[in-house]
This record gives structure tokens, C-alpha cells and sequence, in this order.
């Protein structure tokens, strides 16, 4: 016998003080919920509802088991709760600053259909004990997603292919700074000041901004940012792609056990499409 299904209905019995309003409330047949009384009352020996009367009312037997009925629902609908939750919140994508916030939306739109709790994180928070992906900047020869830098200028202006060279001081007029994220600074393999400095472009032009900090320097003229195509879009910006672009490389982390959408098949493929997409590349190429 399903104790907890049989005291569910008692329960709601005794709220109602009457079977037939409690099977409705239920969503069960009255004749289903009638056959769970009498066998709740043969498993425990003792008769729970005083039926000789027209009013239905609760013997003392059943007085005495009513709280202890209740509590043992709470506690189950609590630990179900709490489990369900887990379940939800246990998947966690952790991604880098600069990810196009629209193609994210989408992602986590995705997954939810597919019925997996998601929950984003910035990729330097900290990550709890739970599957998760997490997207890290890597060499670009080993990535999965592969994004090309290119030259962001003020609105208004026109795209042209440039070099970086194109970009460097020239001693006739004021030198025009040029703007890097940090992420592209920080690159372990340095690729971009390497570039840089060959183009002639050297520490004191090249300088380390954040995101809407850069923005506000190019949309008021002062400034070239270095960025991905999708960053310079999120504010306006006009972007042109370089002759000698510098590389961004990222990969994908996985922490089992993944839910069992996101192991294999369409849903896994879609969302790790939309994934590169919010970095601005495409699954093993290049944005």
C-alpha cells in the first residue's frame, strides 16, 4: 500500500468532511478515494471517519492521526521540493564577459524546453559541486571556438579591412589610442601585444579597458577598441575585420554528470551552436 498516496487522501477528507468534495479536490474517482479510507483503516486497525452519521466526522482515532497525517505530507512534499529543485539548479554554464546577452537568452531558453533547470555564471565566479559547462580561454589551435578580432570605430564611420598597422601612431598627428579588453591582455599566450608591437603599436597606445568603458571612449571619437565583431554590434559600433586578425581561442569544460539532453543529440548540438554564437564564432571556426 502507498502510505503516503492513502494519508493524502484522509487528509483531504478530513479538510473537506466529505468524500466526494475531497475527490474532486484530488482529481480521483469518490468510489478510488472510498476504497483508500477503507484500506488506510484495515492497514492501521483502527475506523478513522465516523460514518453513521449524514455529516461525516472524524473518530478519535482519526483526530490523533490527522497532525501526524499532515506532518508526514509536509515532510514528503518538502524533500520533493528540495530534490526537484537540485535537480533544476544543479546545471550552471559559466561564460566569459562579452557573450551577446540575446544569444544567451536563447540558450537558456533551449535547455529549459528540454526540460534542464539552468542557472548562467560569469566564468570567474565560483563554481558549486554540480555539473556544469564552463567556457576558458585556450590557445586558438585547441579551441572549439575560434573568434577573430577586428577594429571597432565610432558610429557613423566607414568599415574598411585595415591592418594593424594602419592603427599605429603617426608622428604628424596626435596618437589615437587603441583599446584592448582584458580578456584579449590577459591571453597567456600574449598573441595580441605580440601583434601589436610588431605593428608598431606599442604599451603606451595599447591600453587595457573594460567593456563600456572602451564604448564610451569610440563612440565619442577618442578611441579604436580591438574587440569581436558581436561586442562592437552590442554597442553601436562599426567594426572592420583585420588583414592580420589576432585569434581568440575558447573551450568547453565539462563537469559530469550532464543531464541526459545535453549528453548527446540535437539539443547538445543546438546549444553548444548558440554557445559559440554568444562568443561570436561558430563550432570549431571562426566569427
Amino acid at each position: 500500500m502507498d502510505l503516503l498516496l492513502h494519508l493524502r487522501g484522509f487528509a483531504a477528507v478530513a479538510d473537506e468532511m466529505s468524500v466526494s468534495e475531497a475527490a474532486v479536490e484530488l482529481g480521483v474517482d469518490q468510489p478510488l478515494l472510498s476504497r483508500r479510507l477503507r484500506a488506510l483503516e484495515r492497514e492501521l486497525g483502527v475506523e478513522l471517519l465516523d460514518r453513521s452519521r449524514r455529516q461525516i466526522a472524524l473518530t478519535q482515532a482519526g483526530v490523533a492521526l490527522l497532525p501526524r497525517a499532515r506532518h508526514l505530507i509536509d515532510q514528503a512534499d518538502h524533500l520533493l521540493r528540495s530534490v526537484r529543485r537540485f535537480d533544476r539548479e544543479r546545471f550552471v554554464v559559466a561564460v566569459p564577459a562579452g557573450c551577446d546577452p540575446a544569444l544567451l537568452a536563447r540558450l537558456v531558453a533551449l535547455v529549459e524546453e528540454a526540460g534542464v533547470g539552468v542557472r548562467l555564471a560569469g566564468a570567474g565566479e565560483e563554481m558549486p559541486d554540480s555539473a556544469a559547462w564552463t567556457v576558458e580561454p585556450c590557445d586558438p589551435d585547441a579551441a572549439t571556438w575560434v573568434t577573430a578580432l577586428g577594429a571597432a570605430t565610432a558610429p557613423g564611420t566607414t568599415p574598411t579591412r585595415a591592418s594593424l598597422g594602419s592603427l599605429r601612431p603617426r608622428r604628424s598627428t596626435e596618437a589615437t589610442p587603441v583599446l584592448a579588453l582584458p580578456r584579449d591582455l590577459d591571453d597567456p599566450g600574449g598573441r595580441l601585444p605580440r601583434a601589436a608591437d610588431r605593428a608598431g603599436i606599442g604599451p603606451g597606445t595599447l591600453r587595457r579597458t573594460s567593456h563600456q568603458i572602451a564604448a564610451a571612449e569610440v563612440i565619442a571619437g577618442r578611441a579604436t577598441l580591438l574587440c569581436a565583431r558581436h561586442e562592437a554590434e552590442t554597442y553601436g559600433l562599426v567594426w572592420s575585420p583585420l588583414l592580420d586578425p589576432v585569434l581568440r581561442g575558447h573551450r568547453l569544460v565539462e563537469q559530469p554528470p550532464l543531464p541526459g539532453p545535453l549528453v548527446a543529440g540535437a539539443v547538445r548540438e543546438q546549444a553548444l551552436a548558440l554557445l559559440g554564437a554568444c562568443l561570436g564564432a561558430t563550432e570549431g571556426g571562426v566569427g
